[in-house]
């Protein structure tokens, strides 16, 4: 996301890609060293990767939160009825 989006989403985007480095990191050094581990050097090793996924979904989840937030809204009128699109549930939206 470089350029990009307002300072915010790219604070957000370089987080998004910091977590998604610490996940594929842990994930190669428990898959290098996953032969020579004990069962708890194992299960810590496990924890560590759940960890760093949560923290990668989160950031995920908080950046597209405010793009969501971000989104201009857009109100458009046909006839006598009124349509607010933006944030809508995809259903009403067709």
């Amino acid at each position: 996301m470089v350029g990009g989006g307002t300072p915010l989403e790219r604070l957000l985007g370089e987080r998004v890609a910091a977590c998604w480095l610490n996940v594929y990191y842990i994930e190669t050094l428990y898959a290098e060293r996953l032969n020579h581990l004990t069962a708890e050097q194992g299960e810590y090793f496990q924890r560590r990767q759940e960890r760093a996924h949560r923290l990668y979904l989160s950031a995920i989840r908080t950046l597209a939160q405010v793009r969501r937030l971000l989104a201009p809204a857009v109100q458009v009128n046909i006839g006598a009825q009124q349509v607010n699109v933006a944030n809508a549930p995809s259903d009403v939206i067709r």
